[in-house]
Protein backbone atom coordinates (compact mmCIF):
# COMPACT_ATOMS: atom_id res chain seq x y z
CA UNK A 1 0.00 0.00 0.00
CA UNK A 2 2.84 2.36 0.81
CA UNK A 3 4.45 1.64 -2.56
CA UNK A 4 1.18 2.29 -4.34
CA UNK A 5 0.61 5.56 -2.53
CA UNK A 6 4.13 6.79 -3.26
CA UNK A 7 3.69 5.91 -6.91
CA UNK A 8 0.42 7.76 -7.04
CA UNK A 9 2.05 10.73 -5.37
CA UNK A 10 4.89 10.72 -7.86
CA UNK A 11 2.39 10.49 -10.71
CA UNK A 12 0.57 13.49 -9.31
CA UNK A 13 3.73 15.55 -8.87
CA UNK A 14 5.63 14.61 -12.02
CA UNK A 15 4.09 16.05 -15.19
CA UNK A 16 3.10 13.57 -17.84
CA UNK A 17 5.23 13.80 -20.99
CA UNK A 18 2.16 13.11 -23.15
CA UNK A 19 0.02 15.85 -21.58
CA UNK A 20 -1.97 17.60 -24.29
CA UNK A 21 -1.25 21.31 -24.89
CA UNK A 22 -3.69 23.85 -23.47
CA UNK A 23 -6.58 24.80 -25.76
CA UNK A 24 -6.01 27.72 -28.06
CA UNK A 25 -7.78 31.05 -27.77
CA UNK A 26 -10.09 30.21 -30.68
CA UNK A 27 -11.11 26.88 -29.12
CA UNK A 28 -11.73 28.51 -25.72
CA UNK A 29 -13.80 31.24 -27.33
CA UNK A 30 -15.95 28.74 -29.22
CA UNK A 31 -16.52 26.73 -26.04
CA UNK A 32 -17.45 29.94 -24.22
CA UNK A 33 -20.01 30.88 -26.87
CA UNK A 34 -21.57 27.44 -26.80
CA UNK A 35 -21.85 27.60 -23.00
CA UNK A 36 -23.23 31.15 -23.12
CA UNK A 37 -26.02 30.28 -25.57
CA UNK A 38 -26.76 26.92 -23.96
CA UNK A 39 -30.31 26.09 -22.81
CA UNK A 40 -31.52 27.79 -19.67
CA UNK A 41 -31.51 24.58 -17.61
CA UNK A 42 -27.70 24.37 -17.84
CA UNK A 43 -25.79 26.38 -15.25
CA UNK A 44 -23.40 29.08 -16.51
CA UNK A 45 -20.46 29.94 -14.21
CA UNK A 46 -19.33 33.45 -15.16
CA UNK A 47 -16.16 33.56 -13.03
CA UNK A 48 -14.99 30.22 -14.42
CA UNK A 49 -15.23 31.50 -17.98
CA UNK A 50 -13.51 34.76 -17.10
CA UNK A 51 -10.61 32.71 -15.76
CA UNK A 52 -10.59 30.46 -18.82
CA UNK A 53 -10.60 33.35 -21.29
CA UNK A 54 -7.91 35.27 -19.38
CA UNK A 55 -5.69 32.19 -19.18
CA UNK A 56 -6.11 31.46 -22.90
CA UNK A 57 -5.39 35.09 -23.79
CA UNK A 58 -2.20 35.13 -21.72
CA UNK A 59 -1.03 31.91 -23.35
CA UNK A 60 -1.76 33.47 -26.74
CA UNK A 61 0.37 36.53 -25.87
CA UNK A 62 3.24 34.37 -24.61
CA UNK A 63 3.22 32.27 -27.77
CA UNK A 64 3.16 35.33 -30.03
CA UNK A 65 5.94 37.00 -28.01
CA UNK A 66 5.16 40.34 -26.46
CA UNK A 67 7.88 42.21 -28.33
CA UNK A 68 6.10 41.54 -31.62
CA UNK A 69 2.72 42.64 -30.25
CA UNK A 70 3.71 45.76 -28.29
CA UNK A 71 4.62 47.88 -31.36
CA UNK A 72 1.08 47.30 -32.65
CA UNK A 73 -0.49 48.03 -29.26
CA UNK A 74 1.29 51.33 -28.58
CA UNK A 75 -0.68 53.43 -31.10
CA UNK A 76 -3.95 52.07 -29.71
CA UNK A 77 -3.30 52.86 -26.03
CA UNK A 78 -3.93 56.65 -26.38
CA UNK A 79 -7.23 55.83 -28.09
CA UNK A 80 -8.23 53.75 -25.05
CA UNK A 81 -7.46 56.66 -22.74
CA UNK A 82 -9.54 59.10 -24.77
CA UNK A 83 -12.31 56.51 -25.08
CA UNK A 84 -12.56 56.26 -21.29
CA UNK A 85 -12.86 60.06 -21.13
CA UNK A 86 -15.64 60.04 -23.71
CA UNK A 87 -17.44 57.25 -21.83
CA UNK A 88 -17.44 59.36 -18.65
CA UNK A 89 -18.90 62.30 -20.60
CA UNK A 90 -21.44 59.99 -22.23
CA UNK A 91 -22.52 58.64 -18.82
CA UNK A 92 -23.33 62.21 -17.74
CA UNK A 93 -25.45 63.07 -20.78
CA UNK A 94 -27.17 59.67 -20.92
CA UNK A 95 -27.80 59.06 -17.21
CA UNK A 96 -26.58 61.52 -14.60
CA UNK A 97 -27.97 64.65 -16.22
CA UNK A 98 -31.51 63.26 -15.97
CA UNK A 99 -31.30 61.35 -12.70
CA UNK A 100 -29.19 63.79 -10.68
CA UNK A 101 -29.01 67.26 -12.23
CA UNK A 102 -32.58 67.66 -13.54
CA UNK A 103 -34.33 65.81 -10.70
CA UNK A 104 -32.28 67.05 -7.75
CA UNK A 105 -30.67 70.33 -8.80
CA UNK A 106 -33.55 71.56 -10.97
CA UNK A 107 -36.30 70.13 -8.66
CA UNK A 108 -37.94 68.07 -11.39
CA UNK A 109 -40.13 65.58 -9.51
CA UNK A 110 -41.93 64.05 -12.48
CA UNK A 111 -41.17 60.53 -13.61
CA UNK A 112 -41.13 61.61 -17.27
CA UNK A 113 -37.67 62.96 -18.03
CA UNK A 114 -38.80 64.61 -21.27
CA UNK A 115 -41.06 67.04 -19.38
CA UNK A 116 -38.20 68.26 -17.15
CA UNK A 117 -37.07 71.75 -18.00
CA UNK A 118 -33.48 72.89 -17.85
CA UNK A 119 -32.31 75.38 -15.24
CA UNK A 120 -29.12 77.32 -14.72
CA UNK A 121 -27.65 74.50 -12.65
CA UNK A 122 -28.07 72.27 -15.68
CA UNK A 123 -26.15 74.81 -17.76
CA UNK A 124 -23.38 75.02 -15.14
CA UNK A 125 -22.92 71.24 -14.84
CA UNK A 126 -23.07 70.73 -18.60
CA UNK A 127 -20.45 73.44 -19.09
CA UNK A 128 -18.18 71.82 -16.49
CA UNK A 129 -18.44 68.40 -18.14
CA UNK A 130 -17.71 69.84 -21.60
CA UNK A 131 -14.87 71.98 -20.22
CA UNK A 132 -13.09 69.11 -18.46
CA UNK A 133 -13.71 66.70 -21.32
CA UNK A 134 -12.40 69.12 -23.97
CA UNK A 135 -9.26 69.93 -21.98
CA UNK A 136 -8.51 66.26 -21.30
CA UNK A 137 -8.95 65.29 -24.95
CA UNK A 138 -7.05 68.38 -26.15
CA UNK A 139 -4.03 67.90 -23.91
CA UNK A 140 -4.12 64.17 -24.62
CA UNK A 141 -3.76 64.89 -28.34
CA UNK A 142 -1.03 67.46 -27.76
CA UNK A 143 0.96 64.99 -25.66
CA UNK A 144 0.60 62.33 -28.34
CA UNK A 145 1.35 64.48 -31.41
CA UNK A 146 3.60 67.29 -30.07
CA UNK A 147 7.35 66.86 -30.35
CA UNK A 148 9.06 66.44 -26.96
CA UNK A 149 12.20 68.12 -28.33
CA UNK A 150 14.48 65.85 -30.33
CA UNK A 151 18.24 66.27 -30.50
CA UNK A 152 19.09 66.39 -34.19
CA UNK A 153 22.42 66.58 -35.91
CA UNK A 154 23.41 69.90 -37.40
CA UNK A 155 24.17 70.09 -41.10
CA UNK A 156 27.82 70.87 -40.29
CA UNK A 157 28.09 67.83 -38.06
CA UNK A 158 26.62 65.64 -40.76
CA UNK A 159 29.16 66.96 -43.24
CA UNK A 160 32.04 66.36 -40.87
CA UNK A 161 30.87 62.85 -40.02
CA UNK A 162 30.52 61.94 -43.66
CA UNK A 163 34.00 63.21 -44.45
CA UNK A 164 35.53 61.38 -41.48
CA UNK A 165 33.89 58.12 -42.49
CA UNK A 166 35.19 58.53 -46.04
CA UNK A 167 31.76 58.00 -47.57
CA UNK A 168 32.13 58.39 -51.34
CA UNK A 169 28.72 59.52 -52.40
CA UNK A 170 27.59 62.17 -54.78
CA UNK A 171 25.62 65.22 -53.67
CA UNK A 172 22.46 64.11 -55.44
CA UNK A 173 22.51 60.72 -53.72
CA UNK A 174 22.99 62.37 -50.32
CA UNK A 175 20.02 64.65 -50.90
CA UNK A 176 17.82 61.70 -51.89
CA UNK A 177 18.86 59.76 -48.79
CA UNK A 178 18.15 62.84 -46.65
CA UNK A 179 14.65 63.10 -48.13
CA UNK A 180 14.00 59.44 -47.38
CA UNK A 181 15.17 59.93 -43.82
CA UNK A 182 12.90 62.93 -43.40
CA UNK A 183 9.87 60.91 -44.51
CA UNK A 184 10.77 58.07 -42.14
CA UNK A 185 11.24 60.33 -39.11
CA UNK A 186 7.91 59.82 -37.39
CA UNK A 187 7.00 59.68 -33.74
CA UNK A 188 4.08 59.39 -31.33
CA UNK A 189 0.53 59.62 -32.59
CA UNK A 190 -2.66 57.72 -32.02
CA UNK A 191 -4.42 54.95 -33.97
CA UNK A 192 -1.51 54.60 -36.42
CA UNK A 193 -1.65 58.34 -37.26
CA UNK A 194 1.83 59.65 -36.48
CA UNK A 195 3.59 63.01 -36.43
CA UNK A 196 6.61 63.88 -38.56
CA UNK A 197 9.74 65.50 -37.25
CA UNK A 198 10.44 69.00 -38.56
CA UNK A 199 14.21 68.96 -38.85
CA UNK A 200 14.56 72.72 -39.12
CA UNK A 201 12.56 73.50 -35.99
CA UNK A 202 14.20 70.69 -34.02
CA UNK A 203 17.69 71.87 -34.93
CA UNK A 204 16.77 75.45 -34.09
CA UNK A 205 15.39 74.39 -30.72
CA UNK A 206 18.48 72.29 -29.94
CA UNK A 207 20.84 75.14 -30.83
CA UNK A 208 18.95 77.62 -28.64
CA UNK A 209 18.83 75.14 -25.80
CA UNK A 210 22.60 74.56 -26.11
CA UNK A 211 23.24 78.31 -25.88
CA UNK A 212 21.18 78.50 -22.69
CA UNK A 213 23.04 75.54 -21.21
CA UNK A 214 26.34 77.20 -22.09
CA UNK A 215 25.46 79.99 -19.64
CA UNK A 216 24.89 77.37 -16.95
CA UNK A 217 28.33 75.88 -17.63
CA UNK A 218 29.88 79.33 -17.17
CA UNK A 219 28.12 79.61 -13.84
CA UNK A 220 29.63 76.28 -12.90
CA UNK A 221 33.15 77.59 -13.59
CA UNK A 222 32.55 80.76 -11.60
CA UNK A 223 31.12 78.89 -8.61
CA UNK A 224 33.91 76.36 -8.19
CA UNK A 225 35.46 75.31 -4.91
CA UNK A 226 39.14 75.86 -5.72
CA UNK A 227 39.57 78.13 -2.70
CA UNK A 228 38.49 75.41 -0.27
CA UNK A 229 40.01 72.02 -1.11
CA UNK A 230 38.03 70.30 1.66
CA UNK A 231 34.73 71.05 -0.09
CA UNK A 232 33.93 69.45 -3.43
CA UNK A 233 30.86 70.40 -5.46
CA UNK A 234 29.07 67.66 -7.40
CA UNK A 235 27.01 69.10 -10.25
CA UNK A 236 23.87 67.10 -11.00
CA UNK A 237 22.54 67.26 -13.63
CA UNK A 238 25.80 68.06 -15.35
CA UNK A 239 25.81 71.32 -17.36
CA UNK A 240 28.33 69.84 -19.83
CA UNK A 241 27.54 68.38 -23.21
CA UNK A 242 27.71 64.63 -23.64
CA UNK A 243 27.97 62.20 -26.51
CA UNK A 244 25.32 59.57 -27.12
CA UNK A 245 26.84 56.15 -27.68
CA UNK A 246 23.80 55.03 -29.70
CA UNK A 247 23.08 58.11 -31.83
CA UNK A 248 26.81 58.94 -32.17
CA UNK A 249 26.51 62.72 -31.89
CA UNK A 250 26.93 65.48 -29.34
CA UNK A 251 23.86 66.36 -27.32
CA UNK A 252 23.07 69.25 -24.96
CA UNK A 253 23.03 68.78 -21.20
CA UNK A 254 20.03 67.06 -19.59
CA UNK A 255 19.43 65.09 -22.79
CA UNK A 256 18.91 61.34 -22.64
CA UNK A 257 18.36 58.55 -25.12
CA UNK A 258 14.92 56.94 -25.25
CA UNK A 259 15.01 53.21 -25.95
CA UNK A 260 11.47 53.20 -27.32
CA UNK A 261 11.74 56.21 -29.65
CA UNK A 262 15.43 55.44 -30.33
CA UNK A 263 16.31 59.15 -30.24
CA UNK A 264 17.80 61.63 -27.79
CA UNK A 265 15.29 63.94 -26.06
CA UNK A 266 15.88 67.37 -24.56
CA UNK A 267 15.21 67.31 -20.80
CA UNK A 268 14.00 63.75 -21.11
CA UNK A 269 11.59 62.89 -18.29
CA UNK A 270 10.13 59.51 -19.26
CA UNK A 271 8.39 57.66 -22.07
CA UNK A 272 4.65 57.52 -21.37
CA UNK A 273 2.88 54.57 -23.01
CA UNK A 274 -0.54 56.16 -22.37
CA UNK A 275 0.27 58.97 -24.80
CA UNK A 276 2.60 56.89 -27.01
CA UNK A 277 5.25 59.58 -26.86
CA UNK A 278 8.23 60.78 -24.87
CA UNK A 279 7.70 63.47 -22.24
CA UNK A 280 10.43 66.04 -22.51
CA UNK A 281 11.28 69.69 -22.80
CA UNK A 282 8.66 70.69 -25.37
CA UNK A 283 5.57 68.79 -24.11
CA UNK A 284 6.13 68.48 -20.37
CA UNK A 285 3.65 71.30 -19.69
CA UNK A 286 0.92 69.52 -21.68
CA UNK A 287 1.56 66.34 -19.71
CA UNK A 288 1.22 68.15 -16.37
CA UNK A 289 -1.99 69.87 -17.50
CA UNK A 290 -3.32 66.52 -18.68
CA UNK A 291 -2.85 65.12 -15.17
CA UNK A 292 -4.39 68.24 -13.62
CA UNK A 293 -7.53 68.08 -15.76
CA UNK A 294 -7.93 64.32 -15.33
CA UNK A 295 -7.80 64.76 -11.55
CA UNK A 296 -10.11 67.80 -11.63
CA UNK A 297 -12.63 66.13 -13.93
CA UNK A 298 -12.66 62.89 -11.95
CA UNK A 299 -12.97 64.77 -8.64
CA UNK A 300 -15.84 66.81 -10.03
CA UNK A 301 -17.59 63.65 -11.21
CA UNK A 302 -17.13 61.96 -7.81
CA UNK A 303 -18.54 64.99 -5.99
CA UNK A 304 -21.53 65.06 -8.34
CA UNK A 305 -22.56 61.41 -8.02
CA UNK A 306 -20.91 60.44 -4.71
CA UNK A 307 -23.96 61.01 -2.52
CA UNK A 308 -26.23 58.97 -4.78
CA UNK A 309 -23.65 56.18 -5.00
CA UNK A 310 -23.31 55.69 -1.24
CA UNK A 311 -27.07 55.96 -0.75
CA UNK A 312 -27.68 53.29 -3.38
CA UNK A 313 -24.99 50.98 -1.93
CA UNK A 314 -26.51 51.34 1.55
CA UNK A 315 -29.92 50.36 0.21
CA UNK A 316 -28.42 47.27 -1.45
CA UNK A 317 -26.75 46.29 1.82
CA UNK A 318 -30.04 46.64 3.69
CA UNK A 319 -31.86 44.64 1.02
CA UNK A 320 -29.38 41.83 0.27
CA UNK A 321 -26.93 42.07 3.17
CA UNK A 322 -23.18 42.66 3.03
CA UNK A 323 -21.74 40.19 0.53
CA UNK A 324 -18.22 40.59 -0.87
CA UNK A 325 -18.97 38.17 -3.68
CA UNK A 326 -22.10 39.98 -4.82
CA UNK A 327 -25.73 39.10 -4.24
CA UNK A 328 -27.05 39.09 -7.83
CA UNK A 329 -24.29 38.70 -10.42
CA UNK A 330 -21.56 37.33 -8.14
CA UNK A 331 -18.83 39.61 -9.52
CA UNK A 332 -17.71 41.32 -6.31
CA UNK A 333 -18.80 43.98 -3.86
CA UNK A 334 -20.08 46.30 -6.60
CA UNK A 335 -21.99 43.37 -8.14
CA UNK A 336 -21.57 44.66 -11.69
CA UNK A 337 -22.94 42.53 -14.53
CA UNK A 338 -20.49 41.02 -16.97
CA UNK A 339 -19.81 42.83 -20.27
CA UNK A 340 -21.82 40.42 -22.42
CA UNK A 341 -24.77 40.73 -20.04
CA UNK A 342 -24.59 44.52 -20.38
CA UNK A 343 -24.42 44.22 -24.15
CA UNK A 344 -27.44 41.91 -24.20
CA UNK A 345 -29.38 44.34 -21.99
CA UNK A 346 -28.43 47.27 -24.20
CA UNK A 347 -29.60 45.43 -27.31
CA UNK A 348 -32.94 44.56 -25.72
CA UNK A 349 -33.76 47.83 -23.92
CA UNK A 350 -31.69 50.37 -25.83
CA UNK A 351 -30.05 51.58 -22.59
CA UNK A 352 -28.17 50.38 -19.51
CA UNK A 353 -29.65 50.40 -16.03
CA UNK A 354 -28.96 53.65 -14.18
CA UNK A 355 -27.79 51.88 -11.03
CA UNK A 356 -25.24 49.89 -13.04
CA UNK A 357 -23.81 53.06 -14.59
CA UNK A 358 -23.61 54.66 -11.15
CA UNK A 359 -21.89 51.64 -9.57
CA UNK A 360 -19.33 51.57 -12.38
CA UNK A 361 -18.66 55.31 -12.82
CA UNK A 362 -17.95 56.38 -9.23
CA UNK A 363 -15.28 53.74 -8.33
CA UNK A 364 -13.64 54.18 -11.73
CA UNK A 365 -13.33 57.97 -11.41
CA UNK A 366 -12.23 57.68 -7.78
CA UNK A 367 -9.47 55.22 -8.69
CA UNK A 368 -8.30 57.34 -11.63
CA UNK A 369 -8.23 60.53 -9.53
CA UNK A 370 -6.27 58.83 -6.74
CA UNK A 371 -3.69 57.30 -9.08
CA UNK A 372 -3.19 60.48 -11.11
CA UNK A 373 -2.91 62.56 -7.94
CA UNK A 374 -0.04 60.41 -6.68
CA UNK A 375 1.74 60.88 -10.02
CA UNK A 376 1.08 64.63 -10.11
CA UNK A 377 2.41 65.21 -6.59
CA UNK A 378 5.68 63.54 -7.52
CA UNK A 379 6.06 65.64 -10.68
CA UNK A 380 5.27 68.89 -8.85
CA UNK A 381 8.03 68.12 -6.36
CA UNK A 382 10.44 67.52 -9.24
CA UNK A 383 9.44 70.76 -10.98
CA UNK A 384 9.99 72.82 -7.82
CA UNK A 385 13.39 71.17 -7.28
CA UNK A 386 14.43 71.66 -10.92
CA UNK A 387 14.84 67.98 -11.79
CA UNK A 388 13.35 65.52 -14.22
CA UNK A 389 12.32 61.98 -13.33
CA UNK A 390 15.46 60.44 -14.86
CA UNK A 391 17.73 62.98 -13.15
CA UNK A 392 16.11 62.42 -9.76
CA UNK A 393 16.38 58.63 -10.07
CA UNK A 394 20.07 58.91 -11.03
CA UNK A 395 20.86 61.52 -8.38
CA UNK A 396 23.89 60.31 -6.41
CA UNK A 397 23.88 60.23 -2.63
CA UNK A 398 26.82 60.85 -0.32
CA UNK A 399 27.44 57.14 0.30
CA UNK A 400 27.71 56.30 -3.39
CA UNK A 401 30.04 59.29 -3.92
CA UNK A 402 32.36 58.21 -1.12
CA UNK A 403 32.53 54.69 -2.51
CA UNK A 404 34.13 56.07 -5.67
CA UNK A 405 36.66 58.30 -3.93
CA UNK A 406 39.45 57.87 -1.36
CA UNK A 407 39.16 61.34 0.16
CA UNK A 408 37.39 60.76 3.47
CA UNK A 409 37.84 64.27 4.88
CA UNK A 410 36.24 66.01 1.90
CA UNK A 411 32.71 67.40 2.23
CA UNK A 412 30.59 66.86 -0.86
CA UNK A 413 27.93 69.37 -1.90
CA UNK A 414 25.35 68.45 -4.53
CA UNK A 415 24.42 71.44 -6.70
CA UNK A 416 21.93 71.90 -9.52
CA UNK A 417 22.87 74.79 -11.79
CA UNK A 418 19.47 74.58 -13.50
CA UNK A 419 17.59 75.31 -10.27
CA UNK A 420 16.28 78.90 -10.39
CA UNK A 421 14.09 78.67 -7.32
CA UNK A 422 10.61 77.16 -6.89
CA UNK A 423 8.75 80.07 -8.52
CA UNK A 424 10.92 80.38 -11.62
CA UNK A 425 11.18 76.61 -11.99
CA UNK A 426 7.39 76.39 -12.00
CA UNK A 427 7.05 79.31 -14.45
CA UNK A 428 9.68 77.73 -16.70
CA UNK A 429 7.43 74.70 -17.21
CA UNK A 430 3.92 76.14 -16.94
CA UNK A 431 4.43 79.71 -18.18
CA UNK A 432 3.02 82.90 -16.69
CA UNK A 433 -0.23 83.22 -18.66
CA UNK A 434 -3.27 82.01 -16.74
CA UNK A 435 -5.44 82.10 -19.87
CA UNK A 436 -3.33 79.41 -21.54
CA UNK A 437 -3.89 77.12 -18.57
CA UNK A 438 -7.64 76.87 -19.24
CA UNK A 439 -7.45 76.68 -23.04
CA UNK A 440 -6.08 73.46 -24.59
CA UNK A 441 -3.43 75.22 -26.68
CA UNK A 442 0.27 74.26 -26.82
CA UNK A 443 2.95 76.36 -25.15
CA UNK A 444 6.37 76.50 -26.77
CA UNK A 445 9.08 77.37 -24.23
CA UNK A 446 11.88 79.69 -25.33
CA UNK A 447 15.24 78.40 -24.08
CA UNK A 448 16.92 81.81 -24.55
CA UNK A 449 14.73 83.54 -21.99
CA UNK A 450 16.55 84.47 -18.80
CA UNK A 451 13.32 85.85 -17.34
CA UNK A 452 10.40 83.50 -16.48
CA UNK A 453 9.11 81.59 -19.49
CA UNK A 454 5.95 82.85 -21.12
CA UNK A 455 7.13 86.44 -21.70
CA UNK A 456 8.19 87.84 -25.05
CA UNK A 457 11.81 87.24 -25.92
CA UNK A 458 13.93 90.22 -26.96
CA UNK A 459 15.98 88.05 -29.31
CA UNK A 460 13.00 87.41 -31.59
Amino acid sequence: MSTMSSTQANDEVMPSPNRPPPPSLEETWSEFRSALYAPANQEFDALYWVYRLAHAFLNFLMRKKMRHILPWCRPVIPFLGMTMTLLCCWSYFSTFRKTIVLRQWCNCNTTDDTSCQSCRWDVVHTFCVVFFGANIIGHYLWCAFLSPGFVMKDEKDQGDSSSNNHVNRSGELDSEIEKIRETEMEFGGCCFVTSKINLKSERDRSSKYSRQCFDNSNEKELSGSETNPLVRIIYHPSPDTTECTKCHHQRPPRSHHCKVCKRCILEYDHHCPWVNNCIGYNNYREFILLLVYIISGAAYGCSLIGHDFFRMMWKRVQLHGFNLRGSVHGTGLLDLPLPWVLWREYRLNGKIDEDVVLRAAFPFMLAIATAMLCILVGHVKLIIAGYTTVEKLSCPDEDSIRENTTEDAVTFILKNTFDRGPKKNFQKIMGTSLVRLVIPLPFYPDPLLRQPYGQISKDR
